[in-house]
């Protein structure tokens, strides 16, 4: 019994192992092999960001001096796109899909497969990997969470929204040739987030934003503003939200709302000293954005370095 007692006091007395708080470094120079990531997240237990790799289809830790160290290497993953975290229920979601430029891609996989992996955030270990679609014309881009723990994932290709229970079924949001890929070019659904009861979504070739109401997903609109070719959105609250305009203007903006995402206004737009920023991501310190050197390797180059820069 003295024995059991000593134990339990010096558990009691032994302070709390903590991750530390992050510091808000402006910029951080993020260094990995030829990670090139596109999508990032926050991991808020762990005080660090996330990033995916076109080129791996792995998801990284980056830490405080910016080297990024694996924490997802799954064979089913071919290039990580759009990463959420869950912090509520200890999961990370990862979207899957081909552009074929990774060391795992396949010509019958390359704009061809749409998927979402959903790993233990702590450990990475996959709890299930769910196919959304195969064949040609599909290509998983970006994932929203909703607060039931419902992941709605786009396809920039078919124009369609998937949604994906906490326990891994399948279903279509909603499939709309207002969101498919445009024939003039340029993806069709890009990012993606949840904002109360709808979701906003960018419309990166036809350069626009589209608000797919959930209880009525089929209603579609789409809003036109000078907002170039949007890629990752961010939400910030319900009213407003930023986004990477990536034309060759290079870009942060923010908008508002002022009736309920029928029209945006900007707010304010900051010019990015990053080359091919992709999207963002909210943490303690605020937003940041990732720019993974993927003008490199759509040039046919490849780099250790990517940047994520304090909007």
């Amino acid at each position: 019994m003295t024995r059991i007692l000593i134990s339990l006091l010096v558990l009691l007395l032994t302070p709390a192992v903590a991750h530390a708080a992050p510091r808000c470094e402006p910029v951080i120079t993020g260094n990995g092999p030829s990670l090139h990531p596109e999508g990032v997240t926050y991991d808020p237990s762990r005080h660090q960001f996330l990033v995916g790799s076109v080129t791996h289809g792995t998801v990284s830790r980056v830490d405080r001096s910016g080297r990024a160290r694996t924490l997802v290497d799954d064979p089913w993953l071919i290039t990580t796109m759009g990463i959420a975290v869950d912090a509520r229920r200890g999961r990370l979601l990862v979207t899957n899909a081909d552009l074929g430029l990774a060391d795992r891609s396949r010509p019958e996989t390359t704009r061809a497969f749409a998927g979402l992996g959903i790993y233990d955030l702590r450990t990475g270990r996959a709890l299930h990997r769910v196919t959304l679609a195969t064949g040609p014309g599909h290509f998983a881009n970006d994932v929203a969470l909703a607060p039931d723990g419902t992941a709605h994932v786009t396809d920039s290709i078919s124009g369609t929204v998937f949604s994906v229970s906490p326990g891994g079924a399948v279903s279509t949001l909603v499939q709309h040739p207002d969101l498919a890929q445009p024939a003039s070019g340029g993806w069709g659904l890009n990012g993606i987030v949840h904002v109360g009861d709808r979701l906003v979504a960018a419309l990166s070739g036809a350069r626009k934003l589209a608000v797919i109401p959930l209880a009525a997903p089929q209603n579609v609109t789409t809003i036109t503003a000078p907002i170039g070719a949007p890629d990752g959105l961010l939400a910030l609250g319900r009213d407003r939200l930023l986004l990477v305009d990536n034309t060759a203007a290079n870009r942060v903006v923010e908008v508002r709302t002022p009736d309920r995402w029928t029209t945006v206004e900007v707010v304010r737009e900051v010019a990015w000293p990053d080359k091919a920023p992709t999207t963002l991501t909210n943490t303690p310190c605020g937003a940041y954005a990732v720019a993974g050197r993927l003008d490199v390797l759509l040039g046919g180059g490849r780099s250790d370095e990517f940047v994520l820069r304090k909007v």
